[in-house]
């Protein structure tokens, strides 16, 4: 019983990095993605006809 192995019940999916090689990353959900999506869009669609109607 000494030499008992501990086994994780999940396995690791990353590696730890050093704190030196941190990037800056943003987490989103997909509906949070969806939402600045369709902002864009909207806001291109209205900038799109407002141009169109100052011609």
């Amino acid at each position: 019983m000494n030499q008992v192995r501990y086994y994780r019940k999940y396995q690791r999916t990353h590696s730890k990095q050093n704190e030196q090689n941190i990037a800056p990353t943003i987490d989103l959900s997909i509906a949070q993605a969806a939402g600045i999506l369709a902002l864009a869009f909207a806001t291109g669609i209205l900038s799109g006809c407002l141009l169109k109607r100052l011609r």
